[in-house]
Protein backbone atom coordinates (compact mmCIF):
# COMPACT_ATOMS: atom_id res chain seq x y z
CA UNK A 1 0.00 0.00 0.00
CA UNK A 2 1.57 3.19 -1.04
CA UNK A 3 2.12 6.01 1.58
CA UNK A 4 2.45 9.56 1.51
CA UNK A 5 5.73 11.39 3.24
CA UNK A 6 4.76 14.46 5.33
CA UNK A 7 6.64 16.97 7.31
CA UNK A 8 4.48 17.46 10.82
CA UNK A 9 5.43 20.80 12.93
CA UNK A 10 6.32 19.36 16.63
CA UNK A 11 3.56 18.21 19.19
CA UNK A 12 2.97 20.57 22.01
CA UNK A 13 4.52 23.27 20.81
CA UNK A 14 2.02 26.86 20.84
CA UNK A 15 1.92 27.18 16.64
CA UNK A 16 1.21 23.27 16.17
CA UNK A 17 -1.95 23.55 18.99
CA UNK A 18 -3.27 26.63 17.64
CA UNK A 19 -3.07 24.96 14.20
CA UNK A 20 -4.63 21.67 15.25
CA UNK A 21 -7.53 23.27 16.64
CA UNK A 22 -7.76 25.57 13.33
CA UNK A 23 -7.92 22.00 11.49
CA UNK A 24 -10.11 20.18 13.51
CA UNK A 25 -12.93 22.54 14.82
CA UNK A 26 -12.57 26.06 13.43
CA UNK A 27 -12.29 25.52 9.73
CA UNK A 28 -14.55 22.54 9.25
CA UNK A 29 -17.13 24.28 11.21
CA UNK A 30 -17.74 26.93 8.44
CA UNK A 31 -18.66 24.49 5.52
CA UNK A 32 -21.74 22.00 5.97
CA UNK A 33 -19.85 19.17 4.27
CA UNK A 34 -17.81 16.64 6.81
CA UNK A 35 -14.33 17.31 6.64
CA UNK A 36 -11.61 14.71 7.01
CA UNK A 37 -9.63 14.83 10.04
CA UNK A 38 -6.00 15.98 9.68
CA UNK A 39 -3.24 16.77 11.52
CA UNK A 40 -0.94 20.17 10.47
CA UNK A 41 1.10 18.65 7.95
CA UNK A 42 3.08 19.55 4.74
CA UNK A 43 3.01 16.15 2.19
CA UNK A 44 6.64 15.84 0.38
CA UNK A 45 5.84 12.99 -1.86
CA UNK A 46 2.99 10.61 -2.54
CA UNK A 47 2.79 6.89 -3.81
CA UNK A 48 5.65 6.04 -1.59
CA UNK A 49 6.46 2.19 -1.65
CA UNK A 50 8.44 1.59 1.61
CA UNK A 51 9.55 -2.24 -0.07
CA UNK A 52 8.62 -4.38 2.98
CA UNK A 53 10.08 -2.38 5.59
CA UNK A 54 8.18 -0.46 8.15
CA UNK A 55 7.71 2.67 7.13
CA UNK A 56 9.96 4.44 10.26
CA UNK A 57 12.92 2.14 9.17
CA UNK A 58 12.23 2.89 5.34
CA UNK A 59 12.93 6.88 6.77
CA UNK A 60 15.96 5.86 9.41
CA UNK A 61 17.26 4.17 5.84
CA UNK A 62 17.06 7.30 3.56
CA UNK A 63 20.83 8.82 2.75
CA UNK A 64 20.31 13.00 3.40
CA UNK A 65 22.42 15.10 1.70
CA UNK A 66 24.04 18.25 3.07
CA UNK A 67 21.82 21.09 2.72
CA UNK A 68 22.29 24.53 1.80
CA UNK A 69 24.81 25.69 4.20
CA UNK A 70 23.45 28.96 5.66
CA UNK A 71 20.36 26.77 7.06
CA UNK A 72 21.40 23.02 7.09
CA UNK A 73 17.69 22.51 7.61
CA UNK A 74 14.42 22.19 6.15
CA UNK A 75 12.76 25.94 6.32
CA UNK A 76 8.84 25.84 5.68
CA UNK A 77 7.66 29.38 4.95
CA UNK A 78 3.79 29.54 4.75
CA UNK A 79 2.53 32.08 2.00
CA UNK A 80 -0.94 32.23 1.27
CA UNK A 81 -4.55 30.98 2.33
CA UNK A 82 -5.53 29.60 -1.53
CA UNK A 83 -8.64 26.67 -2.48
CA UNK A 84 -7.50 24.26 -5.15
CA UNK A 85 -10.35 21.75 -6.70
CA UNK A 86 -8.77 18.23 -4.87
CA UNK A 87 -10.45 17.56 -2.06
CA UNK A 88 -7.27 16.71 -0.44
CA UNK A 89 -5.59 20.36 -0.93
CA UNK A 90 -9.39 22.17 -0.70
CA UNK A 91 -8.40 24.76 1.48
CA UNK A 92 -4.43 25.09 2.22
CA UNK A 93 -1.64 27.16 3.07
CA UNK A 94 0.84 27.45 -0.42
CA UNK A 95 4.37 27.01 0.82
CA UNK A 96 7.16 29.05 -0.47
CA UNK A 97 9.98 27.90 -2.71
CA UNK A 98 13.08 26.25 -0.96
CA UNK A 99 16.06 24.56 -1.77
CA UNK A 100 16.38 22.15 0.80
CA UNK A 101 12.77 21.33 0.80
CA UNK A 102 12.84 20.81 -2.55
CA UNK A 103 15.68 18.72 -2.02
CA UNK A 104 14.24 16.83 0.83
CA UNK A 105 11.25 16.20 -2.17
CA UNK A 106 13.64 14.40 -4.66
CA UNK A 107 15.24 12.57 -2.17
CA UNK A 108 12.10 10.86 -0.52
CA UNK A 109 10.50 10.82 -4.33
CA UNK A 110 13.65 8.92 -5.33
CA UNK A 111 13.96 6.54 -2.59
CA UNK A 112 10.15 5.58 -2.49
CA UNK A 113 8.73 5.90 -6.14
CA UNK A 114 11.18 6.46 -8.95
CA UNK A 115 14.01 5.12 -8.25
CA UNK A 116 15.37 7.27 -11.04
CA UNK A 117 17.17 10.23 -9.50
CA UNK A 118 16.85 12.31 -12.80
CA UNK A 119 13.45 12.08 -12.56
CA UNK A 120 13.19 12.78 -9.41
CA UNK A 121 14.83 15.91 -9.41
CA UNK A 122 12.90 16.94 -12.72
CA UNK A 123 9.65 16.09 -10.31
CA UNK A 124 10.68 18.37 -7.72
CA UNK A 125 11.66 20.76 -9.68
CA UNK A 126 8.62 20.86 -12.21
CA UNK A 127 5.60 19.29 -10.17
CA UNK A 128 6.43 19.56 -6.36
CA UNK A 129 3.74 21.93 -5.56
CA UNK A 130 3.61 21.82 -1.03
CA UNK A 131 1.19 22.94 0.67
CA UNK A 132 0.20 23.43 4.30
CA UNK A 133 -3.11 21.27 4.34
CA UNK A 134 -6.41 23.25 6.31
CA UNK A 135 -9.48 21.36 5.12
CA UNK A 136 -9.77 17.99 3.61
CA UNK A 137 -13.10 17.41 2.41
CA UNK A 138 -15.47 17.35 -1.05
CA UNK A 139 -16.76 21.21 -1.14
CA UNK A 140 -17.42 23.15 -4.07
CA UNK A 141 -14.21 25.16 -4.91
CA UNK A 142 -16.12 28.41 -5.30
CA UNK A 143 -17.66 27.90 -1.77
CA UNK A 144 -13.86 27.49 -0.54
CA UNK A 145 -12.60 30.33 -2.17
CA UNK A 146 -15.39 32.78 -0.51
CA UNK A 147 -14.29 31.93 2.46
CA UNK A 148 -10.95 31.89 2.09
CA UNK A 149 -10.94 35.80 3.74
CA UNK A 150 -12.61 34.30 7.23
CA UNK A 151 -10.38 31.97 7.01
CA UNK A 152 -7.65 34.15 6.38
CA UNK A 153 -8.59 36.36 9.77
CA UNK A 154 -9.53 32.90 11.98
CA UNK A 155 -5.54 32.26 11.49
CA UNK A 156 -4.72 35.43 12.40
CA UNK A 157 -6.35 35.32 15.35
CA UNK A 158 -4.87 31.67 16.61
CA UNK A 159 -1.35 33.33 15.25
CA UNK A 160 -2.36 36.31 17.47
CA UNK A 161 -3.05 34.25 20.67
CA UNK A 162 0.01 32.30 19.97
CA UNK A 163 2.16 35.74 20.55
CA UNK A 164 -0.09 37.61 23.19
CA UNK A 165 0.56 34.07 25.15
CA UNK A 166 3.91 33.15 24.37
CA UNK A 167 5.66 36.17 23.49
CA UNK A 168 7.59 36.43 20.42
CA UNK A 169 7.74 38.63 17.05
CA UNK A 170 5.90 38.96 13.92
CA UNK A 171 6.30 40.86 10.82
CA UNK A 172 3.33 41.01 8.18
CA UNK A 173 3.44 42.56 5.15
CA UNK A 174 4.90 41.67 1.45
CA UNK A 175 8.45 41.82 3.26
CA UNK A 176 9.48 43.27 -0.07
CA UNK A 177 11.49 40.40 -2.18
CA UNK A 178 10.71 37.60 -0.11
CA UNK A 179 7.04 38.76 0.75
CA UNK A 180 4.88 37.00 3.31
CA UNK A 181 4.82 36.63 7.37
CA UNK A 182 8.02 35.62 9.71
CA UNK A 183 7.44 34.81 12.86
CA UNK A 184 9.44 33.75 16.08
CA UNK A 185 7.46 31.99 19.06
CA UNK A 186 9.44 31.39 22.17
CA UNK A 187 7.81 29.29 24.55
CA UNK A 188 6.01 25.85 25.19
CA UNK A 189 2.29 26.68 26.10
Amino acid sequence: MPLSIWLEPHKGNPFTKAFDELISDTIPRNFSQKAHNLSPHVEITPDVEVGGKSPQEWLDSLEFPDFKAEFKEVVVTLDQVQADDAPERKMNISIKDDTNLQTLAALCRRAGVTQDEAKAQSWAKNDFQPVFGLLHADVPTEEVKRKVPLVEMKIGFAIGDIFACCGGTLCMGDGGEEGGAVGDVEGDA
